[in-house]
């Protein structure tokens, strides 16, 4: 049994892929956030289970605490003896291919396969998924009717109990997964032969790296490349990338001498790289944006989390929610750096209580700078809607957000060691190289924004004593993003010597 599902996608993805995941797995290099998101994708599968009605259930498990295939393809047959009308985690095997349907609903003389998905559209890997679970069933001599994703329906609203006829959308893909169908028999039998086979298959370097999910194995495969290459171009597509790959430019080198059309921003980084040259200044484009700020003068943070299932009442799925904020305050140019936070109880939906102290935090009519504000306006507009009582407020504060992004997207201010980038965890080294206390990396638990998410998240239930160290770590993050936008509004100022 040496095909599943799950491994015959990533087949379908790269035929690289799936050898290294079988036999050098160490290579890996994965997405921080996958545990969560493996983890919400299980609640949401089991909360999918009752859809039609009452269940019964295959899982399995060893005395190790592993999947019991065995035990699930006995069960799975047993409740088809029966005449269950839904058998969720539905087993089969035939010549080496197994899967485990999410939902095999029984329909007139035969069954629907529905496949349940976290995602709130269907995605053409999906429906590879759906072919190759119909071609084990329909090999394995049941007769199946219907093929369905069930997804999230992204416009569904929260109010008391989740109702989960209305937060999951049904879709008929019978007809869409035609031309995949056809295609299982042949791309088992090539699977099959890849995993038998003890060498490394030769694959190169394309679209397939990076859909449809990104690739873990990316920096052994690209390992030879030379730093930084054609990937590393700002803003530039995959596809791009990989068209220019396939012509030999590859290098930066490769791109000077190409002559293929840059950005703005793209030559500007090129250029930077292959002469070497020292950090830019524009100080007259530098001032004019330091000349659109005033006192009290105020740098904000938001931390949020987003969930499928929504945890609160008014809440969509994957809504933004912000549960936590850092803000620096100067009253005037010679007044103390004072320092104000927030984070929410993690038992109870956080937007209100976080709405009330900002607004109570901040200073009237205060100056706001945001790092990318268009992410904090979003959230303050959210909630203003939310909170009709608290709009007006909010949307003041909106009104008076101003963006630091800008200097460096508008190019003001660039340096080498950017690579293109102007995310503050980019430029925030680039310009304090050798300041131990704004390095990310320096701090505990909790280093990025995806770990503030998986953070929060975790702390209910926790035990006191863990609970109240992680919280210190995410007060700690959050406080760095606005000390870091403190420092480069400072650095800005030396540059123009105000």
């Amino acid at each position: 049994m040496n095909l599943s599902k799950s491994k015959y996608t990533r087949f379908c993805q790269c035929p690289k892929m799936l050898w290294l995941d079988t036999y050098r797995p160490e290579l890996a290099v994965q997405d921080e956030s996958l545990q969560r998101r493996f983890q919400e994708g299980n609640v949401i599968g089991d909360l999918a289970m009752g859809l039609f009605g009452k269940f019964v259930e295959t899982t399995a498990y060893t005395a190790e605490g592993k999947l019991d295939i065995s035990a699930m393809l006995k069960n799975t047959q047993k409740y088809l003896l029966a005449g269950e009308e839904n058998i969720c985690e539905a087993a089969f095997t035939k010549n080496g291919c197994y899967c485990a349907v999410d939902i095999l609903h029984k329909s007139g003389e035969g069954y629907e396969i529905c496949e349940v998905k976290s995602s709130t559209d269907i995605k053409d890997v999906y429906l590879w998924d759906v072919a190759y679970q119909r071609w084990v069933l329909e090999q394995s001599g049941l007769k199946i009717e219907g093929t369905y994703i069930v997804f999230i329906d992204n416009t569904y609203v929260r109010q008391g109990e989740i109702d989960i006829h209305k937060l999951f959308r049904v879709q008929d893909v019978s007809a869409s997964i035609l031309p995949y169908y056809a295609e299982v028999a042949q791309n088992t039998e090539r699977a099959k032969a890849c995993l038998a086979q003890k060498e490394e298959p030769p694959q190169i370097i394309g679209e397939q790296c990076f859909a449809p999910y990104g690739c873990a194995y990316w920096q052994y495969c690209a390992r030879d490349l030379p730093c930084p290459n054609v990937f590393d171009l700002y803003r530039l597509s995959v596809k791009k990338a990989c068209e220019y790959l396939r012509r030999g430019i590859v290098s930066f080198s490769d791109i000077v001498k190409s002559g293929i059309p840059l950005s703005k921003a793209q030559q500007r980084q090129v250029e930077f790289e292959q002469l070497e040259l020292p950090t830019h200044i524009d100080r007259l484009g530098v001032r004019s944006f330091l000349e659109t700020l005033r006192y009290p003068l105020c740098f904000l943070d938001f931390e949020t989390f987003q969930t499928g299932i929504p945890l609160y009442d008014g809440l969509k799925p994957y809504q933004q929610v912000p549960f936590q904020y850092s803000l620096h305050i100067l009253e005037n140019q010679d007044a103390p750096l004072v320092h104000r936070e927030f984070l929410a109880d993690e038992n109870s939906d956080p937007r209100r209580a976080l709405a009330e102290r900002l607004i109570a935090d901040l200073p009237k009519g205060a100056c706001v700078l945001a790092y990318n504000k268009g992410f904090e306006c979003g959230r303050l507009k959210e909630l203003a809607e939310t909170f009709p009582d608290l709009s007006e407020k909010l949307l003041a504060i909106c009104e008076n957000v101003r963006d630091l992004l800008d200097v460096f997207r508008k190019g003001y201010v660039y340096d080498r060691a950017m690579g293109g980038s102007f995310s503050i965890k980019k430029v925030l080294p680039a310009l304090f190289p050798k300041n131990a206390n704004l390095d990310y990396h320096n701090l505990a638990d909790v280093h990025n924004g995806s770990e503030a998410t998986d953070t929060y998240l975790a702390l209910r239930g926790m035990e006191k004593e863990e609970r109240d160290k992680l919280r210190q770590s995410l007060l700690a993050y959050c406080g760095l993003d606005t000390l870091a936008m403190v420092m480069l509004w400072q650095r800005l100022r030396e540059f123009c010597h105000i």
